[in-house]
């Protein structure tokens, strides 16, 4: 990222002349040799559980701004990269644009890339997941006038509007909290919160209240009403600029069965950032405040870049998510010891702006910070990890752990492999045990579908371990090991009856 970018005073003097340079220059052929190509839409979790984006909203009227300037965040055709042409004045006082590509998992920019395109390419596969039990949670973060609010407003009417066939099959409730510096409180009941865990390692939200919503049209009211009662206050960027962390959870608990954990859905409008010079005449109360917010989303980039990298390091990583209210609520996101899928989307608002361009400079390095890229080389197989596990040996693994009383564990596991298994909703798989084994109750169901995870978590504890000892990292298992051996059943041995159809 530059680091000689111009200080605001210089960037008002030469406004014209740095503008009139973005407005002519073009993205270099070697930049657009390096970027890549976008993900599909319905792949962008297949090999990351995070996802870091960038949208730049277009110039609009209020910027008294000419329409046609060129932005100073780019994006090359069907890339996913964002391209930052960078303003910069060298010591003989000559002006430049440099062009600088930063590695992404998406950028959208200006008026073709709407609110809802956004949240087709990257954000719609959430709402399915968080239905099917997983927790999911996206995260809107920039400086004060980047659209940030407006960017939340528009995808939780998109998630309001997707969740309409599954108040039939769910049972949905909403909570709204807003966190400041001087504690949390529930926006729909005005109540004190806090974040805590409980003694079974549950996060609670101590004083809020989940309210019921059996309609598309209850659920936006009750999110409009929440979002007039948070907490703002005037700045040089906007009159109403947000000073808390809004944090809507939405969670879903299946009417198939009550021993699944409900899924979560978390759409979080972060506080705007601010640089040093933006609070210099701030008073005490509203540096500390500024103070809060910069620090605990510092702990947020903490969380989700450790989280991340914990399945490549060779290092320990320690994930600091008890160091901020925000973190603790949105813990199952960052921790790995979590018995689900967790999915995160982080959207980094940018002004196309000039005058912004140091804003939008360490929002970029914050977002390329978050963005971890897989490693170049094949990852070994652990054997003992379940996503690793050809059909047999899951099915095997489901015959030993259900302990006689899975016979057909083709019934639960009709096609694919381990991992295949592991991404079979709690709430499914509990009622496919029960429907094709009448004999097995939902809680040992439930025990199953624990031991299942409890092969995924100790997995990863071993290869934190060892990385940790530095004796053996992921990518080093012995080749030679075989992997977890158990008893598949005659039926599935012989394949001499054909599999069942569920009930």
């Amino acid at each position: 990222m530059p680091a000689s970018i111009p200080l605001v005073s210089e960037l008002g003097n030469k406004a014209d002349l740095f503008q009139s340079l973005l407005n002519t220059s073009t993205i270099p052929r070697d930049v657009l040799a390096k970027v890549q190509p976008m993900h599909p839409s319905h792949e962008i979790f297949t090999n990351a559980d995070s996802r870091v984006l960038v949208r730049c909203r277009p110039i609009i009227p209020r910027d008294e701004c000419p329409m046609t300037d060129t932005m100073c965040v780019q994006r090359a055709p069907g890339s996913r990269d964002a391209i930052f042409l960078s303003p910069k004045i060298s010591v003989a006082g000559k002006c430049t644009v440099e062009p600088t590509r930063i590695p992404l998992d998406g950028c959208f920019c200006g008026t073709e890339d709407t609110t809802e395109h956004v949240y087709r390419s990257c954000c719609a596969p959430l709402v399915e997941l968080s239905m099917n039990g997983a927790s999911c949670c996206v995260l809107c973060y920039g400086q004060t006038g980047s659209g940030k609010t407006f960017t939340t407003s528009g995808l939780l009417s998109l998630v309001a509007s997707d969740l309409k066939p599954y108040f039939e099959t769910h049972s949905l409730a909403v909570t709204v909290i807003e966190i400041q510096s001087l504690g949390a409180t529930d926006l729909l009941t005005g109540a004190s919160v806090q974040v805590v865990e409980d003694a079974s390692n549950e996060i609670q939200l101590l004083g809020s209240k989940d309210t019921e919503v059996v309609a598309v049209a209850q659920l936006l009211s009750l999110l409009q009403r929440a979002s007039s009662a948070r907490s703002t206050k005037a700045t040089g960027r906007n009159e109403t600029s947000s000073r808390s962390h809004m944090v809507v959870r939405i969670t879903a608990r299946s009417k198939v069965t009550t021993w699944a954990k409900p899924g979560i859905i978390y759409v979080a409008d972060l506080a705007g950032s601010e640089n040093t010079a933006d609070s210099a005449t701030h008073d005490k109360g509203r540096q500390l405040e500024t103070k809060f917010i910069n620090t605990s989303l510092m702990t947020l980039k903490d969380c989700i870049r450790s989280r991340a990298l914990a399945a490549t390091s060779t290092q320990h990583l320690h994930i600091p998510y008890r160091q901020s209210p925000l973190t603790l609520m949105l813990r199952d996101c960052f921790e790995l010891a979590v018995k689900r899928p967790t999915k995160t989307v982080v959207i980094a608002c940018v002004s196309p702006l000039l005058c912004d361009v140091r804003h939008t400079s360490n929002t970029l390095r914050y977002a390329s910070l978050l963005a971890v890229s897989p490693p170049p080389t094949v990852v070994a197989t652990d054997p003992d990890d379940p996503n690793g596990w050809d059909r047999p040996t899951a099915l095997a693994f489901l015959a030993k752990v259900g302990k006689g009383r899975v016979k057909h564990p083709d019934l639960v596991l009709p096609e694919g492999d381990g991992r295949a298994l592991v991404h079979i909703p709690e709430a499914e798989f509990i009622a496919r045990i029960t429907s094709s084994h009448p004999e097995v109750t939902a809680k040992s169901a439930k025990m199953v579908y624990d031991q299942v995870w409890k092969a995924v978590i100790d997995a990863r504890t071993k290869h934190r371990k060892l990385s940790t000892k530095g004796v053996q990292s992921a990518r080093n298992f012995p080749a030679s090991k075989p992997p977890m051996q158990f008893d598949v059943p005659h039926q599935e041995k012989e394949n001499a009856t054909p599999q069942r159809k569920l009930n």
